[in-house]
Order: structure tokens, then C-alpha cells, then sequence
């Protein structure tokens, strides 16, 4: 296709950003703007020079129209730089409008590129939270949506790069949107947001969770017949079965992604080899067999098409296949034979993986002393990477190389390099590779001692990663299992499809001579059928709001003797765990605040508290004012009341501590937690016979409530007898015998984290 370009002109409101476009190269504006901008057979699309863009005083105009380029530069070309530089020209433009609208339409575009979210997290956060507080100017709710959705999206693209990010904002974010979105009742919108929801959910290791979420949004996207809500359903479900190794899933929905994106995007070639590109990826991971001359066809494609994100990420895999292959001859020839102008290219725009191939070619060569000065080059862009897993995978690399030239000393540098990075994150695969090397070299070198400590930290690594895979295994398989559940049911109901289309052609047939009696007949029969149904779906309806009313009070076991004999015994139990929480100067805040806005705090905290409780099968007791009070050990006993207990109080005052740091940000009143634990006997059961409660009562209880007002806020505040109970499990601290109202002195311990 022809293009026909204007000579673009450098002036002052874009800077030297712009000065790149390399005399206006501002072709394919609206590229983004219709999906067959790259058929050969549309007739050529005139785009507009950067002083047109200019000449016009309609700001939303000049906004919409620097977003699109923006997204161009960043989603296409992967011109990461020049897509800031416009996404940045746009929101100056919008902010001296002085106009909220526009505002939010420039924060969307620069939120709206994925790229960009993960090289300027930074950045990208001010503006989403500049979005939110345009949102309190405009009151419209899909607007609102919007910039939760793509608050979450902007967290859950930064902790693909740094783990140490929570996944609690994104969760948070991605829950405020289902929420609106089920207000507005706008199910194409439940569809994305269930997905934020899910990968946020997976993000926290909720994979289960995770699984069953993303098979509602697929569902939700099946039922509305949204092809494009279908096509994210089917992208996700690929993702998120292939970075949990299950890659027969993964290529069955990438291969279901593929036939839709030919049928909603027949025109849009990119889009397609995208799809390409991912399928071969995830071949790839999985250790299959990939075919070259896919890879192969990938690369020209982009090249002829000039479509340069989809090239750099095209050499990228083929980097990736070549270097696990031990295929260095073919890596050697695609650059150096091939396309040594992307050598080049390498150089300029990413010298990091430049300099590591120059270092393997140089050795191919025999030249080690090139190769190792080309490894040098490469570590000092390396170790400015925040990614962990780079850094210890580049010197895990680099001792192997000093292996090679016979080394010993300097690759027991390098690997204790690559296992303590490792160690940092945990990555336990490369802990366990750079550990097996040094027990080997060590062994080579006549140093038994430490050849004999890391034989023992690389048996107790590869039990660790056999305990991880069983773990992993047990869930994978629960979600297999409702995959497979899924599966069953969709094809259950394609079949009670075609057996109902069977049944309706007969009935056609024979209606042919009893059409008058058969119409009287099933219109008598089909108003009785709707009226019982509707009647007994009433009274399903209404059993089941009762019983979950019932068990929402009351735990299961107890909630089902009250219903089989009309009473419930009270209980005693002989061990148990109580905790107590209570917010810090909670009175003199909430005297700060409005009714209506304090019971929306205190019911977004204990919200997650439930959460919380119930994640670690610890019953909620009751709530008084601020106080929060739950149990671990019934009504059904188990060994690790204890544990689940301190575990949940932990995470309790990890969530206490994101809000408070979020909350502060908004310049809203935020609260710090005290925390009270003991373990000893209760007795349990119903008191009294109108709005009857399930409660706790002994010695243990008034003992757990003193553990929490002798506590300090952000601390979980121990007894000892829950300290003996859990030692094994948690490093505590000892607070000394603290004198306790009415209990006298009493042994007190700080819960800090697992060991």
C-alpha cells in the first residue's frame, strides 16, 4: 500500500520529542482508528503533518489525535520513547484546557499502553491517580470504571517486573470496577473487569480463585456473544494455563483465539501473527519442537511490513530457541549472515543483549579474550536492570563461559553471583543450577568442605522445589478438573441445543395438520408449565436466601442442627485459638468523619477481614464497634488452629499497612490495627431465642481481648500459650512478663514472620 507523506515541521509544543519523526513520518494516523488500515486493497490514507495537527484550535482534536500517534509509536513500531514523548504532549495540552473531559481522554490513551505502564510506572501512576480525582468533577460512572480498570491493569503490568509490588491494589481496583460495572449492568464491561480480577487474584497466588474467575468472564463473553470480550477471555485462559505449565490448555485457547481473530480482524494481518507469535511462544516453553519456518515467516512479515514491535519480539524468541537449543551456530548466522543490520540496531537500542551476543560469538570465534570483554560490557548495563531474574540468568551464563575456558575461580565468582541474586526473589531454579555448579567445582578444586555445603544446600533446594511441584500439582489438578467440568457442561448444552433444534423440526412437522388444536393445546400447557416453574423458582429462590442467611450467622455444623432439631447444644472445646482486633484512635476519627463515610471504611476493612478469616477456615465471631473478633479450631478442631490463626493476623496488618500508605496518598484518615492473640478452652453455642448469635465464651476469650489492648499498633500481640503452639513457624519476639488487667503478669510474645 502507498503511503503519502507530509514533511513535518519541528515547532515549540513538541519539543524535541518529535524532532525524531524523521521529517514528519507521520503516516497511518489512524492506523489504530480502523482495523484494515494495512489492507493493499483500501485506498491510501493521507495523514496529517505535526503543523496541521497544530493549525487546528479544537483541543480534543489535537488530543485524539497525538493519543492515536502515541499508540502507534508504542503498540506497532515499539518506539517506546517518541509514544511517551506524544502521550505527554497530549495531557499538557488537555491540563491547560482546564477541561476534566479532556483531561481523562489524554490519562486513558497514555494508561492504554501496555508498554509503556511497565517502562514509566512511575509516571503512568501520577496520572491515574490525577484521573481519579477528575472523576469527582464528572459524575459518570463509565468513566469511573474506566480508570479503576485501568489503575489495575497499570499494577498488575508493574509486578510482572518487580514482585515485590502487592497485588492488593490491583485486586482492590479490579473489584471497585466489577462493582460498577454490575451497577450499570453492563455485562461486556463484568467481562474485563472479571479478568482483571482473575489475573490479580493469580498475582497473589490464588490460582484456584484465579481459574474459577476466569472462566466466569469467559462464560459472561460467551453468553453476550462479544467477539472481542471472547477474544480477551481466550488470550488470558492461554496466558494464564501456559505460566502455569499446562500447556496442552494454553495452545487449545491461543488455537480458539486465533480462528476468531481471522473471523473478527480478516483484514488486519498484524493482528493475526501476533497470535502467531504467542502460539509459538508458548510451544516453545513448553520444550515442543518449534518450526523454523513459522519463525521464519514471523520475521519477514514484520520486516515487510515494518511492523516493528512484532520484529524486535520475533528475534527475541528466536534468541530464546537458539540459546536453549545450544543452537549457537544458527544464532550466529541469523545475525551476522542474516540481518546483520539488527546487530547493529542492538547496538544503539538495547546494548545489553547486544554485547552478551557479541560475547558468544567471540567465543564461537575463539577469540575468549573478546568474548570476555563483550561479557564485561554486558554486566554493566545488566546489573542497572531491576529485573532479578536477568541479573542472576546473565551470571549464571557468565560462569558457564569461564567453565568453558577452564576458569575455575573466576565461575565460582560468577555462580555465587547467580545463586544469590536468585536468592533474593526466590528463584529456586536457577538457586538450584548455580548451586549444583559450585558443589561441582568446588569438588574439581580439591575444596571438599564447601563442595560438601552446597551438596547439602542443593539437596535441600531440589527437596524444597519437590515440595513446591506436589503443591503446584495438587492445584493444577483442581483446575484441570473444572476445566474439564467446564468442558463437559458446554458440550452437554451444545447437545441439548441440537436436540432441542431436532425437537422443534418435528413438532413443525407435525403441526402441519393440527395447527389450530396443537396452538390452543400448547399455549394452555406452556402457561401452566411458566406458572409452576416461576412459582417453584420462588421457592427455590427463597429456600436458599434463608439458608444462606442461616449459615452467614451461624457455622455450618451449627446452623444444620438448629435446622434438624430446632435447637443447637452449646459445645465446649478443649483447644482453640481467639483473636482480637481493635483500631487505634478510632473514636477521635471517627469523629472526623461523617456517619455515611464511616460505615463505608469500617465495611471495606472488615470486608476484607472476612476475606482474610475465612481464607485460613478461621470462624468470625461478631464485630463490636470497631472490634473484630474470630476463632481458628472450630467449630470444627483441627491441629493448626494456632498457626492459621497468626498467619491471618499477619496478613490482617499487611493489608492495614497498603491502605495506610494508599490512604495517606488521598489525603484520607486512615487507621493503624492492634492485634491480640491466646490459645485455651472455650464453650460454644447459640444465646437467645430472637436474632439468636453464635458466641464464644471462657477465660480464653477475656485472656485474647487483654492480648490486644496490651498490644501495639502494627504488631500481632501473642500469649504464651500461643507462642508454644506456633514457635516452630514464626520468628517471635519476647516482650517480657506485661502486666495485664486482671490476669496479673503475663508472658507476652510479638508475632513477626514466617521462618
Amino acid at each position: 500500500m502507498k503511503v503519502r507523506i507530509h514533511s513535518g515541521t519541528y515547532f515549540k509544543t513538541i519539543a524535541g520529542s518529535l524532532l525524531a519523526f524523521h521529517n514528519g513520518l507521520l503516516f497511518m494516523l489512524i492506523f489504530f482508528h480502523t482495523e484494515n488500515a494495512f489492507c493493499t486493497s483500501r485506498p491510501s490514507i493521507k495523514s496529517p503533518s505535526l503543523k496541521e495537527i497544530h493549525r487546528t484550535n479544537q483541543d480534543s482534536i489535537n488530543i485524539e489525535r497525538l493519543s492515536r500517534l502515541s499508540n502507534f509509536y508504542g503498540n506497532y513500531l515499539g518506539d517506546l520513547k517518541t509514544a511517551d514523548s506524544l502521550g505527554d504532549e497530549a495531557i499538557r495540552i488537555a491540563e491547560m484546557s482546564f477541561r476534566p473531559e479532556l483531561c481523562l481522554q489524554a490519562y486513558f490513551h497514555y494508561l492504554e499502553i501496555p508498554d509503556l505502564l511497565q517502562s514509566n510506572f512511575e509516571k503512568a501512576q501520577k496520572y491515574g491517580l490525577k484521573a481519579v480525582e477528575f472523576l469527582k468533577l464528572l459524575n459518570n460512572p463509565i468513566l469511573e470504571w474506566r480508570v479503576y480498570k485501568d489503575l489495575a491493569e497499570l499494577y498488575l503490568s508493574a509486578n510482572r517486573y518487580n514482585t515485590t509490588l502487592n497485588y492488593s491494589t490491583a485486586l482492590n481496583y479490579s473489584h471497585k470496577a466489577i462493582v460498577i460495572a454490575g451497577t450499570m449492568g453492563k455485562n461486556s464491561l463484568s467481562v474485563a473487569s472479571y479478568l482483571l480480577f482473575a489475573r490479580s487474584l493469580e498475582g497473589k497466588k490464588q490460582k484456584t480463585e484465579a481459574h474459577g474467575y476466569f472462566l466466569n468472564a469467559l462464560e459472561l463473553a460467551e453468553k453476550i456473544k462479544d467477539p472481542l470480550r471472547m477474544l480477551e477471555c481466550y488470550n488470558q485462559l492461554s496466558s494464564f494455563y501456559a505460566t502455569n505449565k499446562m500447556f496442552e490448555q494454553a495452545i487449545k485457547f491461543k488455537l480458539k483465539e486465533g480462528e476468531l481473530t481471522k473471523k473478527v480482524f480478516r483484514m488486519d494481518k498484524v493482528k493475526q501473527m501476533w497470535v502467531q507469535w504467542e502460539l509459538l511462544s508458548i510451544q516453545h516453553a513448553s520444550g515442543s519442537p518449534v518450526d523454523e519456518r513459522n519463525l521464519q515467516d514471523l520475521l519477514t512479515f514484520s520486516i515487510v511490513r515494518k511492523a516493528n514491535k512484532l520484529k524486535l519480539y520475533t528475534f527475541a524468541l528466536y534468541r530464546s530457541y537458539f540459546i536453549d537449543t545450544d543452537k549457537t551456530d544458527r544464532l550466529y548466522d541469523l545475525y551476522n549472515r542474516q540481518y546483520p543490520q539488527e546487530l547493529i540496531n542492538l547496538a544503539k537500542n538495547d546494548p545489553a543483549i547486544y554485547y552478551k551476543l557479541m560475547a558468544y560469538f567471540k567465543e564461537k570465534e575463539k577469540v575468549p579474550d573478546s568474548a570476555l570483554y563483550y561479557f564485561k560490557k554486558a554486566e554493566v548495563f545488566i546489573t542497572k536492570d531491576p529485573n532479578k531474574y536477568k541479573q542472576s540468568q546473565f551470571y549464571y551464563r557468565f560462569g558457564q563461559f569461564f567453565c568453558r575456558q577452564g576458569n575455575k575461580g573466576e565461575a565460582v565468582e560468577q555462580f555465587h553471583l547467580a545463586y544469590n541474586i536468585a536468592q533474593e526473589v526466590p528463584y529456586f531454579d536457577y538457586m538450584l543450577s548455580s548451586s549444583r555448579q559450585l558443589e561441582g567445582l568446588y569438588n574439581s578444586m580439591g575444596d571438599y568442605q564447601d563442595a560438601y555445603l552446597y551438596s547439602v544446600t542443593t539437596r535441600n533446594l531440589g527437596d524444597s522445589i519437590n515440595d513446591l511441584s506436589k503443591k503446584e500439582q495438587m492445584i493444577m489438578n483442581s483446575i484441570n478438573r473444572e476445566q474439564q467440568v467446564h468442558d463437559k457442561i458446554n458440550e452437554e448444552q451444545k447437545r441439548e441445543s441440537e436436540r432441542m433444534i431436532r425437537q422443534k423440526k418435528t413438532e413443525r412437522n407435525m403441526m402441519a395438520g393440527f395447527v389450530a388444536f396443537l396452538f390452543i393445546l400448547s399455549f394452555v400447557i406452556f402457561r401452566s408449565y411458566r406458572v409452576q416453574k416461576k412459582s417453584n423458582i420462588r421457592l427455590d429462590q427463597e429456600k436458599k436466601r434463608s439458608e444462606s442467611l442461616l449459615l452467614n450467622i451461624l457455622p455450618g455444623e451449627t446452623a444444620e442442627e438448629l435446622k434438624q432439631t430446632g435447637k443447637a447444644k452449646a459445645k465446649h472445646f478443649g483447644e482453640v485459638t481467639v483473636m482480637f482486633t481493635d483500631f487505634k484512635d478510632f473514636s477521635l476519627a471517627s469523629e472526623k468523619m461523617k456517619a455515611d463515610e464511616l460505615v463505608e471504611v469500617i465495611h471495606f476493612y472488615f470486608s476484607e477481614f472476612d476475606r482474610i478469616v475465612t481464607r485460613y477456615g478461621i470462624e468470625k465471631i461478631k464485630t463490636i464497634g470497631d472490634s473484630y473478633m474470630c476463632v481458628g479450631g472450630l467449630p470444627v478442631c483441627n491441629d493448626t488452629h494456632a498457626k492459621d490463626v497468626v498467619s491471618a493476623a499477619l496478613e490482617l496488618q499487611e493489608f492495614i499497612d497498603v491502605q495506610k500508605i494508599l490512604r495517606s496518598r488521598s489525603g484520607k484518615t486512615w487507621f493503624e490495627l492492634r492485634i491480640g492473640i491466646h490459645t485455651g478452652p472455650v464453650v460454644a453455642g447459640i444465646v437467645g431465642t430472637r436474632k439468636f448469635a453464635y458466641d464464644i465464651w471462657g477465660d480464653t476469650v477475656n485472656t485474647a481481648s487483654r492480648m490486644e489492648t496490651c498490644g501495639e499498633p502494627g504488631k500481632v500481640n501473642i500469649s504464651g500459650a500461643t507462642y508454644e503452639k506456633i514457635k516452630d513457624h514464626f520468628f517471635c519476639i519476647y516482650r517480657g512478663k506485661v502486666e495485664a488487667k486482671h490476669k496479673g503478669l503475663v508472658d507476652m510474645y510479638f508475632a513477626n514472620k514466617r521462618i
